[in-house]
């Protein structure tokens, strides 16, 4: 084949655009007689993968080629394209938790499992209904020696009779409280009364929610605690069907009730659920063991047990992490008669470090009695 016929033969490939160019090389052709015919391979294949629309100048491959004999022969094989679908067509992480707004086949939302995980990373958070009054504790891990101490509060007081404590990510859990205290003055501006904690982990919770139903926001990562003191005046509300005074979480053996403590933990779904004592965070499973041996339901235990308690069991939720500093930080609210008179307060320090000082005794008697065994 002369050389005018190699150009010919470019010429009629180039206008065969569903086709690519490979070279068959008869055996005795020399080694710089099969490289030419792999560049001019090369260089079609690149401008087929390229799709552009212009002719392909093919004067630099056929410059390289030598001259050929009859047992060199050009050949325009058709590959088939693959009908692999892409990777993110899978159930398997990449594709369906790229987007908030879709489920996996197996119907879950891979945003709101990870912004579960991103709340698991953080301190452990933890809420006590006692029977006159709750409690809200924070371990509060301690990123760096340079920041003030007892400042950077994780609590946050919503309305006078409600507090609210986060565990995740601090700037979600700042937006959340903003977000509250908004709901909590619109009450007020409307009804002319305090929120109830039923009604704000209400729109909280339905809030939350929105935020898992569209590809242009992302989930909360935070999980809040809100724990608050409702009044136990009759106070008449219009125009908000199952929020009234006369409704709550009172249960099959109290009924309906209004006024007293109440506990909410509100999760990255938006769902919400009213509970005696709640944990979140890192050290979570050991909290919730310590919280169920306190027989809470009972409704037997006082505020101030209650502090002790929940610095005692912050400090054994720590035990996982104790080569970090950490601060305790704690509120309570309790009834009309109590310390408080119904309002959301930080604990007094004495008191606070008196609870301190007995976690720290407990947990050395602990570890004695490990040593012993």
């Amino acid at each position: 084949m002369s050389g005018d016929e190699i150009r010919q033969s470019s010429e009629t490939a180039a206008s065969h655009t569903p086709h690519r160019l490979t070279a068959r090389t008869a055996t005795g052709s020399g080694v710089s007689m099969h490289r030419g015919l792999t560049a001019l391979a090369k260089h079609w294949n690149a401008h087929q993968s390229r799709q552009s629309s212009t002719a392909c100048n093919l004067s630099s491959a056929y410059q390289s080629v030598p001259q050929l004999d009859n047992r060199t022969t050009f050949k325009l094989i058709p590959i088939p394209t693959p009908s692999k679908p892409p990777s993110w067509c899978t159930s398997i992480g990449t594709g369906y938790d790229l987007s908030n707004s879709v489920f996996s086949p197996d119907g879950r939302n891979f945003q709101v499992e990870y912004a579960v995980k991103a709340v698991e990373n953080g301190g452990t958070a933890i809420g006590i209904r006692c029977k006159d009054g709750v409690v809200l504790a924070l371990e509060k891990l301690v990123s760096s020696k340079l920041l003030k101490k007892e400042a950077n509060k994780r609590i946050a007081t919503v309305d006078r009779n409600m507090g609210i404590v986060s565990a995740g990510l601090l700037p979600d859990g700042r937006h959340f409280v903003s977000r509250a205290r908004d709901e909590a003055a619109q009450w007020r501006s409307m009804y002319k009364a305090p929120i109830p904690t039923a009604a704000l982990a209400n729109r909280m919770g339905s809030y939350v929610q929105a935020y898992t139903l569209y590809s242009s926001v992302r989930p909360f990562g935070v999980t809040a605690i809100v724990g608050g003191w409702d009044s136990e005046a009759e106070i008449p509300v219009d125009g908000q069907v199952g929020s009234g005074p006369k409704s709550g979480a009172g249960g099959k053996g109290e009924g309906a009730k209004h006024g007293g403590p109440f506990l909410y933990m509100i999760e990255p779904s938006g769902l919400y659920w009213g509970y005696y004592g709640a944990a979140t965070g890192k050290g979570r499973q050991a909290a919730k063991s310590e919280l169920e041996k306190l027989n809470l339901h009972e409704c037997n235990l006082s505020l101030g047990d209650g502090v002790k308690e929940a610095a005692r069991i912050i400090y054994v939720a720590h035990e996982d992490s104790k080569d970090k500093d950490f601060e305790l930080e704690m509120t309570w609210i309790s009834s009309l008669d109590g310390p408080t008179k119904g309002r959301h307060m930080d604990v007094p320090r004495e008191l606070r470090e008196e609870a301190e000082r007995l976690a720290k005794k407990a947990l050395e008697g602990e570890d004695e009695e490990e040593m012993q065994e």
